[in-house]
Formats: C-alpha cells, sequence, structure tokens
C-alpha cells in the first residue's frame, strides 16, 4: 500500500470530522506550528472531537499527528499543549501515552513506524522536566519506548522533528 493511500486509510478510520487541518494547532495558551508538513501528506486528529469532554476514564493528549519521513517510516506524534506556567511532567506523560495508545490502533499492519511524543510548553522546572526524562516517562509504541522531546509553545514542528524536513 503506498503512502497516500496509507494516510487516506487512515483518515476514513476516524473519520473527517475529528480531523484538523490548519496549520496552527492551539488550545488554551500553547499552541504548535504544523507548517513544514504537507497539509496532503499528514493527517491530524483532533483527539478533543474524538473524545468529547465528559467521557470518564480517557487521558489523552490534544492531538496526534500521522505523517511518512523521507525513508518511508510511518511517524506518529503525539501531541501536548500545555500553556500555563507550571507543567505536571507526570501527567503529560500520561496523556501523551493515551494518544499513542489511540495511534497504535490505526496503524495498518506491515507498515513499520516510529513515535516521536512532544510536549509544548511555556517551560517547566528543573524537578519536572527530570521527571519527564524518567524511564517511566517514555511512551511505549510498537514494543518499543520513546523519549518525550520538548518544545516551546508556538514553536514549529519542523524545527522540533528534523525528519520531517
Amino acid at each position: 500500500m503506498n503512502r497516500s493511500k496509507i494516510l487516506e486509510d487512515i483518515r476514513g478510520r476516524i473519520g473527517p470530522e475529528n480531523l484538523f487541518d490548519r496549520n496552527s494547532f492551539r488550545r488554551g495558551r500553547c499552541s504548535a506550528d504544523l507548517t513544514g508538513v504537507s497539509e496532503n501528506d499528514r493527517v491530524v486528529v483532533d483527539l478533543d472531537k474524538v473524545f468529547p469532554s465528559g467521557q470518564q476514564g480517557r487521558n489523552q493528549c490534544e492531538c496526534v499527528l500521522f505523517f511518512f519521513d523521507a525513508v518511508g517510516n510511518l511517524i506518529v506524534v503525539p501531541i501536548e499543549l500545555k500553556g500555563g506556567s507550571s507543567v505536571d511532567a507526570s501527567q503529560a506523560a500520561e496523556q501523551l501515552k493515551g494518544g499513542a495508545a489511540f495511534a497504535i490502533d490505526y496503524i495498518p499492519s506491515g507498515v513499520k513506524s516510529i513515535c516521536r511524543p512532544i510536549l509544548f510548553c511555556n517551560g517547566m522546572s528543573k524537578a519536572e522536566y527530570r521527571q519527564l526524562k524518567k524511564p517511566q516517562s517514555q511512551v511505549p509504541f510498537g514494543g518499543k519506548s520513546f523519549e518525550i522531546k520538548t518544545a516551546r509553545c508556538g514553536d514549529k514542528l519542523a524545527d522540533v522533528l528534523p525528519q520531517i524536513r
């Protein structure tokens, strides 16, 4: 199955009503700039639409981005946005893990995929940053664990994930 067919399959299974199609994903006082990944070559799932407020037991990040890198890997990017002055690293890690768990169900079998979880925030304490770097904060995905990258609110995703270019 070629790349565009895989992305179209993901779009169709998730449903167009749950997708995000602009270049700046914003929640409250934080945003992620998605320019650099063509709108035709990506799928951005707004998990707040998939799991509306009031659903109990759902610990999800804001969105999940699917795209292919230059060598053909499907890159899955759970994105959490924290615009406040303090970040609870354990909570953010759980939300990113929830986004990765959601995404794994939409990857066709046989497609090599890599997870790149990102926390966009306005800064965090050293203690919270250390917590984020502990092994228990890593995001499990496809039998591997992935470290959470951090970026400032408003940063370009292409600068945080060099494989986009």
